[in-house]
């Protein structure tokens, strides 16, 4: 995985992709082979659970703990401009984040998530409970990111505008290249070959 590189993992529930994850965050460790990772690699993990927002902190401190900017790509931006872009208006960076709608909690995570150095952007299904704006959002930030990406998404179309290459897994150890996911979907649908 390089900068740049966008995968996409698809198969059906229970087939490794959280799996595949954990054995490149080193969470877990392969039954065999290896997985080598950049010299002072920085990676980002969105997961299935998202880690809890603290809901007596206001916006503005969940973005931005120590000041009134954040870092984002290098660069100072201000804290009302940088949440303006994930549709947070100026009256809301002061209220505490418990108080917001269950959309607005998300994007405020996404919104966290991206201002995170990373390298390797990991997300186990970040489309889960996503009203349409949000979607917008992190489908905009995931497609700016510079870095290298590995999606794993039931949101088809989200897969097929971000990713450029897929792995399809079929849960028995058995995986393949895909352009996506429609290529994937007909390969599933072929009849099995008696032939090993």
């Amino acid at each position: 995985l390089s900068p740049g590189v966008k995968l996409g993992l698809l198969g059906a529930n229970g087939s490794g992709k959280t799996t595949l994850l954990k054995l490149l965050t080193g969470e877990v460790t392969p039954d065999s082979g290896r997985v080598e990772r950049a010299d002072g690699l920085r990676l980002v993990v969105f997961d299935q659970s998202r880690a809890q927002l603290e809901k007596d902190l206001s916006l503005r401190r969940t973005l931005a703990p120590d000041g009134d900017s954040v870092i984002y790509r290098d660069q100072s931006v201000h804290i009302a401009g940088y949440a303006r872009r994930f549709l947070f208006r100026p009256e809301q960076l002061d209220m505490p984040v418990g108080r917001l709608s269950g959309g607005e909690q998300a994007r405020a995570l996404i919104a966290r998530l991206m201002l995170q150095p990373a390298d390797l952007l990991l997300l186990d299904e970040p489309t889960n409970d996503l009203d349409i704006p949000t979607l917008e959002i992190l489908e905009e930030s995931l497609a700016e990111f510079p870095g290298a990406l590995v999606l794993v998404t039931h949101d088809r179309f989200m897969l097929d505008r971000i990713c450029k290459v897929v792995l399809g897994l079929n849960g028995e150890g058995v995986s393949g290249i895909f352009a996506d996911y429609l290529q994937w979907e007909e390969a599933c649908s072929l009849p099995k070959s008696d032939e090993a």
